[in-house]
């Protein structure tokens, strides 16, 4: 038996290097799944973030002139044209909101302070609702710009601290030498219009991209102001991924652009649309796999103990009919050849021939009820007997293999108790708890079977019981002992283990008669003990049932 296993053991390996090797090509599929998958969404996101950054500088090249052209030049003209071209007319209010008036020039409603420095003739021009402390930042910054940077006579904005103010001045060349340093302060706000306009008027996509959907439809604009505030938002909506960033032109204080595509416009913006993650489905069908192969491996490990089980049992069956053969052929020998000596010796030959037969005819009966019964085929034979005389016949014959055990069999049989039951099934199943009992029990032992009715339940069942003084069943394996070819841990070392099958068959063919089977600790003898009970249908209440 060894050796078939030694044989089989090469072949489980192989199956499970196999199934292995089918784990592993499974996961690199999966990645190269994923892996592509992944590069397809990349390449998708890289495609519509070039396309933001596209759409981002054509919106920058429109702020520029919207902003720097519409707006900021438009309060250089103010000034000029309020104070003439030399500065001979005082900076008014009524003066700057005339000049305003007359070129449709309605950003100039947001600023709050103009002025004019002449820095040969030292004279300051300074009009508008700006407190003194506004006054006095705004020339400073306009002059210390100038003074470090004399030759740069375009526009320069700078936000002041928060970003509550927009600081807007430019030096102003007048001829022979002379300039003026001109500048006023805005509201965030005059930025707004201005940037709406650079944002709606023209489209910041080709039509082959965009579809001809409006650039609302497609993007959502922000522009921020070097302190992070908003100075500009097309709309509050969410959009997709990450925005795209671009400084706009140096003139206009470091404000950025932040473009976002909205998110049902993103498979617009890609040919066949943005691939979906397939990451939900193959990790899916990864886990689907694993669970198949940790499955298969578990059936294959669990097919290999009932291989090594049946291998046992094989050898065990063998080794049960091998000694009740062996006595049957010595004894019969020995009458054959006429060595007994008297009359008694003759009969305790045929005495042993009689017993072994006994013990090899319970051993192949079990052996068949355990087939049949894996087979679904044990057809019973269901009549209504004496349970107490059906096991007062089966004690009485197994008395001999008790007293050969050097056990006695203590009688508490109650007869008359109709039981619905195949007898020769029932005896085998009796058979099978007396022989259980001597074979775990001590030499010396008296084990007690006994019979009795319990008409108070509500079906009505019968009790048939067999005690033993062994070492009991341990607690938590109660139910393990009733399984085919399951042993306890502590009997698997020992030479009267048994094939495995005997309870099992007990179980089988009690439960087909509609009984049950149980096992509890015993409450006599020296040791803990067992006491393994069968429960019949009484036939009375299957009567009345």
């Amino acid at each position: 038996m060894a050796r078939n296993r030694t044989t089989t053991r090469p072949r489980r390996l192989v199956t499970l290097a196999l199934l292995g090797l089918t784990g592993v090509l499974t996961a690199v599929l999966g990645y190269e799944a994923w892996d592509g998958s992944r590069s397809s969404v990349q390449l998708a996101e890289e495609i519509v973030r070039d396309q933001a950054l596209y759409a981002a500088s054509n919106f920058a090249a429109e702020a520029r002139g919207e902003v720097a052209f519409d707006l900021l030049e438009e309060g250089m003209e103010v000034i000029d044209r309020s104070v003439g071209r030399r500065g001979d007319r005082p900076l008014t209010p009524g003066g700057l909101r005339e000049a305003a008036r007359a070129e449709g020039w309605d950003g100039m409603d947001q600023a709050s302070l103009f002025f004019r420095l002449a820095p040969g003739e030292g004279e300051v021009s300074v009009a508008g609702e700006a407190d003194s402390a506004q006054a006095g930042w705004a020339v400073r910054e306009a002059r210390e710009y100038s003074r470090r940077n004399p030759d740069d006579d375009d526009l320069r904005t700078l936000f002041a601290p928060g970003g509550s103010s927009v600081l807007v001045h430019q030096l102003s060349y007048e001829g022979r030498g002379d300039y003026a340093l001109l500048g006023m302060i805005l509201s965030p706000k005059a930025f707004g219009p201005a940037f709406e306009r650079a944002f709606l008027d023209e489209p910041l996509l080709p039509e082959a991209f965009s579809g001809g959907r409006p650039n609302g439809d497609i993007f959502v604009a922000r522009v921020r102001d070097p302190y992070g505030n908003v100075v500009y938002e097309s709309s509050a909506e969410p959009y997709s991924g990450t925005p795209v960033q671009h400084e706009l032109d140096e003139r206009l204080g470091g404000m950025v652009l932040e473009l976002g595509v909205r998110e049902e416009a993103v498979d617009q913006l890609v040919s066949g649309g943005v691939p979906q993650s397939r990451m939900p489905y193959i990790v899916a069908l990864f886990l689907l796999t694993a669970g198949l192969l940790m499955t298969a491996v578990w059936q294959l490990r669990r097919e290999a103990e009932l291989a090594d089980l049946r291998e046992d049992f094989v050898s065990s069956v063998s080794h049960q009919l091998r000694t009740p053969l062996t006595q049957i052929r010595m004894f019969g020998e020995t009458l054959m050849l006429g060595r007994v000596r008297n009359e008694a010796e003759r009969e305790r030959a045929t005495e042993i021939i009689v017993d072994e037969a006994n013990r090899l005819t319970h051993q192949v009966e079990n052996v068949l009820l355990f087939s049949r019964g894996e087979r679904d085929a044990l057809n019973l034979n269901l009549v209504e007997a004496d349970l107490g005389a059906v096991v007062e016949s089966v004690t009485e014959s197994f008395e001999p293999l008790a007293r050969a055990a050097q056990a006695a069999l203590e009688r508490r049989i109650e007869t008359g108790i109709e039981c619905t039951m195949d007898v020769e099934a029932t005896r085998q199943a009796v058979l099978n708890l007396l022989d259980n009992a001597v074979k775990y029990g001590p030499a010396g032992q008296v084990i007690e079977i006994g019979v009795r009715g319990t008409p108070g339940e509500p079906k009505g069942f019968a009790t048939m019981w067999v005690e033993d003084e062994g070492p009991g069943v341990p607690p938590g394996q109660q139910d393990r002992v009733w399984d085919a070819y399951v042993r306890l841990d502590r009997d698997r070392a020992s030479a009267t283990a048994g094939s495995g099958i005997g309870l099992a068959v007990v179980r089988r063919v009690i439960e087909a008669q509609g009984g049950r089977v149980r096992v509890e600790a015993g409450d006599r003898g020296p040791g803990p003990g067992a006491r393994f009970i069968i429960e019949l249908p009484l036939a009375r209440a299957l009567r009345e049932a």
